[in-house]
């Protein structure tokens, strides 16, 4: 007889409760959360929160990385995450008063409006007063006081990083996609939808639910292949450098990463033998290469220099190998240097694996080793920016004519050099000369023995 009692009470209320949110969904929330705001914050991430209101069911947080969005949703109209507004996009849906954003970058603003609404399926009822409003900016690079014992002047500079990075949490291969792929890398689209993008060709494989490496077709590509590594085989058991994040990348299985293989990066030059997007494999100067994404190109390269410090050894000497051209990436290092995408990564590998790459903290590190051999550099390039230098030279490239000059009114000597050093050719001031190959180039300037230094793309 006492549960009998209870089970009616029990459905009696459950009634009331649905019969209330049934009523509820009629009518417009008096007002909009008055407070929102943003806690665990991070340079890849944050919460955004909000107060709950007592007459509203769900809450339709909009998001512009421009300024705050102007945008209203339309009554009766319902919405989904990445749907795009006048000036802004949909960042969530739903009836929970936190959340947290997916792919946000360093160095970035981001701009949130909530409006309260009850209602679903085409019923929906927005309070489009004072919606609450908020910004964030996320921060860039903090790299603090990471390289402090580093002495970029020494003669076993590349073994000094080696002993900063080398030491870190080892975070598992097939653990990729709960850390960095849905981190970082997966974004949204529209309609709930989300994507994720090969890096070497551009495709976007868009998905519903939870990322399937199988079902999508992509996989994890290590950029520093694993058949260049000393210890290879390096996954049975798992070793450090097999999983390292800083060297993996989310691709297209089958028309990227198994097309890539382990051909050296390199410009086309002759034939292409395959092309999918703007992933390329093809001849240079004879050579089979894998030339990939103009995007991704530094990126390829700081993943290389990278594996290479921080695993070479006495007992297993990372060098890089003679079939891949050390000019060619370097010159992808400075064409494409680091943007907010690799930043964001930087530091959630860092966050999460314990340390960093220094090649993208520092784009002059670079310059200060040979690669090859893995030893200090004998053609170093010091970097000082060309404020420092505009007051000595100034360089006048006429694209049109294909011709330029440096204008000095000091005496001073200047060299044209390349990437790795080495000088091309002396420059007389105040004479036009012909441009050189398509590349980036240093103009070195000398003065009683002082050197100043500035880099110009032709």
């Amino acid at each position: 007889m006492y549960n009998n009692q209870f089970f009616r009470f029990a459905l009696f209320c459950f009634l009331i409760f649905v019969s209330s949110l049934s009523c509820l969904s009629q009518f417009v929330p008096k007002s909009n959360p008055k407070n929102l705001f943003f806690n665990e914050i991070k340079p890849y991430s944050f919460r955004v929160s909000f107060s709950k209101l007592k007459d509203a069911t769900s809450y339709l947080v909009l998001v512009s990385e421009k300024s705050r969005p102007l945008a209203t949703p339309q009554q009766n109209v319902g919405y989904m995450r990445g749907d795009l507004f006048y000036d802004a996009k949909v960042a969530y849906v739903g009836s929970d008063t936190s959340f947290i954003p997916s792919a946000i970058r360093t160095n970035h603003v981001y701009h949130y409006l909530v409006f309260a609404f009850n209602g679903q399926d085409g019923t929906e009822k927005y309070q489009l007063s004072n919606p609450a409003y908020n910004f964030i900016s996320t921060s860039d690079l903090n790299i603090g006081n990471y390289y402090e014992e580093v002495n970029s002047s020494s003669t076993n500079f590349a073994y000094q990083l080696h002993n900063l990075i080398s030491t870190h949490k080892v975070i598992s291969y097939y653990d990729y996609k709960t850390t960095i792929l849905d981190k970082v890398e997966i974004k949204d689209t529209f309609k709930g939808l989300r994507y994720v993008e090969c890096v070497y060709t551009g495709d976007k494989k868009v998905f519903a639910g939870s990322f399937d490496w199988t079902k999508l077709g992509f996989s994890r590509e290590h950029t520093f292949p694993h058949s260049w590594m000393p210890t290879y085989p390096a996954n049975s058991p798992e070793r450090p450098e097999y999983s390292d994040l800083h060297n993996l990348y989310p691709t297209n299985l089958d028309k990227a990463n198994t097309v890539r293989n382990n051909y050296p990066f390199g410009e086309i030059n002759g034939k292409v033998l395959y092309q999918f997007k703007e992933g390329r494999l093809g001849e240079m100067n004879g050579v089979i290469v894998y030339e990939p994404a103009n995007s991704q190109k530094g990126n390829v390269a700081r993943s290389i220099f990278y594996m290479l410090t921080a695993y070479n050894s006495i007992d297993n000497q990372w060098v890089l190998p003679l079939k891949q051209s050390e000019e060619i990436l370097k010159k992808w290092h400075f064409q494409d240097l680091p943007d907010d995408y690799e930043k964001t990564r930087q530091e959630y590998i860092y966050d999460i694996q314990g340390n960093r790459n220094p090649f993208i903290d520092s784009v002059d590190f670079v310059c200060k080793i040979d690669f090859y051999k893995m030893i200090k550099s004998k053609k170093c390039i010091a970097s000082i920016s060309e404020i420092e230098v505009n007051d000595l030279f100034t360089v006048q490239i006429d694209y049109e004519k294909n011709n330029f000059f440096v204008l000095s009114d000091q005496d001073i000597q200047l060299e044209l050099i390349s990437l790795n050093g080495t000088t091309i050719e002396n420059i007389p001031l105040n004479t036009r000369l012909p441009l050189f190959n398509s590349g980036i180039y240093f103009l070195r300037g000398n003065i009683k023995n002082q050197y100043y230094l500035k880099k110009i793309v032709f």
